[in-house]
């Protein structure tokens, strides 16, 4: 039974992959694979692993891989996910826009998860500049409830172009919690592959809780 829950998942993958459209081959030709590996919290990690596709759209599929030190207490409930990207065509309307399409499916238990995030970016000044960012997301829980949840977060993040430092104030709200959820936090980006983050959560609670993470990336 857990070979078949295992299984099942990568053929749906496979049949995914083999019905997007081939056409377009400069983004899946310049840079195919993806390698990014990041810190999810004090005691585990992840690994995402894929590629980008030759498709008209700039698309990518792969799984993704999670690590626990479990010397330190971490634990990973379900180690593998499949997931894929699709960019979306940008709008016409004014500054720099972008939407993206994400599905992720959990290799153990089935359960699966979509999003449409959409940006818009403007200059403020020569130095500093300007991201909006909205987040939809619908997930599905195959557990004994088998629960479709929602969830909607808005991000506003304020950069500085010398010091690739940014400011960034975020707020969710989700089916399962009809209060908004408040965070402030700041990024930096060390270089074009590293990064390091701070934020403190959850800011209208008694005792707000703060973490810290960083970030490698690498395309070739």
């Amino acid at each position: 039974m857990n070979e078949w829950r295992i299984r099942r998942p990568f053929r749906v993958a496979a049949l995914v992959l083999a019905t997007l459209p081939a056409a377009g081959m400069a983004r899946a030709a310049d840079a195919p694979l993806i390698w990014t590996p990041v810190q999810t919290s004090d005691t585990s990690y992840a690994m995402r692993m894929g590629s980008y596709l030759p498709t008209e759209l700039e698309a990518s599929a792969g799984a993704e891989v999670s690590f626990a030190d479990r010397k330190a207490g971490g634990r990973i409930g379900n180690p593998v996910k499949f997931w894929s990207s699709v960019e979306l065509p940008a709008s016409r309307r004014k500054g720099r826009t972008s939407a993206k399409l994400d599905l992720n499916l959990d290799a153990a238990t089935g359960n699966r998860s979509a999003s449409l995030s959409r940006s818009r970016s403007f200059d403020l000044s020569p130095e500093i500049s300007a991201r909006i960012e909205d987040l939809y997301s619908v997930n599905y829980d195959r557990g004994a409830v088998k629960q479709v949840g929602a969830s909607a977060t808005s991000t506003v993040r304020l950069t500085s172009r010398s010091t690739s430092t940014s400011l960034v104030a975020r707020g969710t709200r989700s089916s399962r919690d009809q209060e908004w959820q408040a965070s402030v936090g700041v990024e930096q980006k060390v270089s074009k592959s590293l990064n390091f983050s701070a934020n403190v959560d959850n800011l209208a609670a008694s005792r707000p809780s703060g973490t810290i993470r960083a970030g490698y990336s690498h395309k070739w």
